[in-house]
């Protein structure tokens, strides 16, 4: 098996440089995969190599759909105006298979705000009637038919190796929005009851398994008022996650609803999987969006032993601002999979990466630990110098 070396890499870089430079920029840094984000969502974004931001203020589509693949093609976001970045996807592909590099297309699922604000009715509802805009929920049968056309539009326009899962699952509650402040906390499980979803699609799967939507609601109500009344002041790391671990002790409710959002998920991901096989496209997903360690994965619906029934690969987020809790992190992995059906991500920025040394650690103990590789993030948003870390990273696998 070949050891994965994986970089992102966004259109409008493609646009900036030109797809040949990119292209054969990354593969001189060593890597032999390239993903790509044709459906990245909306972001601004600073680019230390050209020393300026790209704002990006609709999830827009770097990609011209097949609309007749979609039951619903109006809930497609636009297409970017901007028609270089559209056609940088399709020349980087282009130009990745010209430097012998295989590529992987990323694809945006349910973190989609464009899609939430037009349609609100197509997203997470909290218990308190909350509609999270950034967030569709995968309950909705709406939502699943969008999503399966979506990979089934991106694997016939690309015709990649693979397909790369990003937000194909519930999400958390708190999601860095623009502004978004919380200056009193009601603490880790507290914003978990608060990413449960009470959407009627999920109100009806949890009625279907017996439980009563209505009681669990004011369960979540109950419980965070009282978590934001006893203000408790800095909490440990450690001790809320244990706290979120004895929530679903003390209340057997929660593990239920746990588990049937759990299922949910797999039957997104079973939906979709069939979707790559029928176009013979390998299938693999994030870990996660937002949730760490890789042990709280649970939290957005769907362990990773539920995202490796469908996909072939898995890759960990281990995004921490040192060797030992990334490697921590990916032991964790280790003990749940087997190593070979995961890959380590690594966000290089200045909060995640302090120096080359660290980052060729993180690497050597995937190759060591049996992963099936690394794939770094994001080859637009690094400095020259970050690149050349990269690059020493790659070579120290080999």
């Amino acid at each position: 098996m070949n050891f994965l070396r994986a970089i992102n890499l966004f259109p409008w870089d493609v646009a900036s440089e030109g797809a040949d430079n990119c292209l054969g920029a990354i593969a001189r840094l060593g890597c032999n995969n390239v993903i790509l984000s044709p459906n990245y969502h909306r972001a601004r974004l600073f680019r230390p190599r050209t020393l300026g931001f790209y704002n990006r203020p609709i999830d827009w589509c770097d990609f011209r759909p097949e609309t007749s693949l979609y039951e619903e093609a109006d809930l497609l976001p636009p297409i970017n105006p901007d028609e270089r970045c559209v056609d940088g996807c399709q020349q980087a592909a282009a130009a990745a298979k010209a430097n012998g590099l295989d590529v992987i297309v990323s694809v945006i699922g349910c973190h989609n705000t464009t899609i939430g604000l037009k349609h609100p009715e197509l997203c997470v509802e909290n218990a308190v009637g909350d509609r999270y805009a950034f967030a569709l929920s995968p309950a909705q049968p709406r939502v699943r038919s969008f999503l399966g056309s979506l990979v089934r539009d991106l694997c016939r326009q690309y015709r990649p190796s693979a397909i790369l899962l990003d937000s194909f699952s519930f999400l958390d509650a708190v999601h860095r929005e623009h502004h978004e402040l919380m200056f009193v906390s009601p603490g880790a499980f507290g914003k978990y009851l608060l990413s449960l979803c009470f959407c009627p699609a999920s109100c009806e799967r949890l009625r279907r398994e017996g439980i009563d939507p209505a009681a669990l609601r004011s369960q979540v109500i109950t419980l965070v008022q009282t978590a934001v009344s006893n203000t408790p002041g800095p909490r440990s790391p450690e001790a809320e996650r244990d706290e979120l671990t004895a929530l679903l002790f003390e209340f057997p409710e929660f593990m239920a609803a746990a588990r049937i959002r759990s299922e949910i998920v797999d039957e997104l991901l079973v939906h979709v999987a069939q979707v790559a096989r029928e176009e013979g496209v390998q299938l693999h997903s994030q870990s996660a969006l937002l949730a760490r360690p890789t042990s709280r994965v649970w939290t957005e619906g769907a362990g990773l032993r539920t995202r490796a029934k469908s996909c072939g690969k898995i890759f960990i987020q281990a995004h921490w601002p040192s060797a030992r809790e990334a490697i921590h992190d990916l032991s964790w992995a280790a003990t749940v999979l087997p190593p070979e059906r995961f890959v380590l991500g690594t966000m290089t920025s200045e909060d995640n990466v302090a120096s080359e040394a660290d980052l060729v650690q993180r690497a050597v103990t995937a190759k060591r630990l049996g992963a099936a590789g690394v794939s770094f993030y994001n080859y637009g948003l690094l400095s020259a110098n970050r690149l050349e870390w990269i690059r020493r990273a790659n070579e120290s696998t080999l």
